[in-house]
């Protein structure tokens, strides 16, 4: 399967002061990827157009890293087995735009300070209805890419060496949360 699955984590009520903690204490900008997004490499924004808020760690959102810890720890004993020890990266607000937001495929660990990323997760916060394209898709080897599940309030854990993107948005917008953990680099 590729990926680790938690349903309705996040309810209206919690989404609603989700945003209402990231609009009042976070400013957004384009989203980067990859080494770029840490300053040490040039990236092109054709690979992607999102805007992103980066929550970091604070005694307004310490909640949020603490509603999502947990969730990982079930995932990696259930599933994974990995080595992590720690919070790689501040949690990512994401808003993929319409009229063509998206994330061409990629991976989340590479060079430099993401070599330590192990898992990745990702908690829908828009209802499926409120936009339409911007599927996530895993590659987990085969012929064709396994769409991941888009409910409102749900959680996706998976490994970061998994390529991975989001089609781009015909209508609406498709708002998430993107978090990782890892330890010591793979070896």
């Amino acid at each position: 399967m590729g990926f680790y699955y938690f349903k309705n984590i996040f309810n209206d009520e919690m989404i609603k002061e989700l945003e209402d903690m990231v609009h009042a204490n976070y400013k957004f900008s384009k989203g980067r990827t990859g080494v770029a997004e840490l300053g040490t490499d040039t990236d092109s924004y054709e690979t992607n157009n999102r805007d992103i808020a980066y929550i970091q760690p604070a005694d307004h959102s310490r909640w949020l890293y603490e509603l999502l810890s947990p969730l990982v720890e079930e995932a990696n004993e259930k599933m994974f087995h990995f080595d992590i020890r720690y919070v790689t990266d501040p949690i990512h607000y994401v808003i993929y735009p319409k009229d063509g937001g998206h994330l061409d495929w990629h991976m989340d660990i590479g060079a430099y300070a993401v070599n330590q990323r192990k898992l990745a997760m990702t908690v829908q916060l828009s209802a499926s209805e409120d936009y339409d394209g911007g599927e996530f898709e895993i590659w987990n080897g085969g012929k064709e890419p396994l769409t991941l599940p888009r409910e409102k309030g749900d959680v996706i854990i998976f490994p970061t060496f998994l390529m991975h993107r989001v089609k781009p948005i015909t209508r609406g917008q498709r708002k998430v949360l993107v978090f990782w953990t890892g330890g010591d680099q793979f070896r």
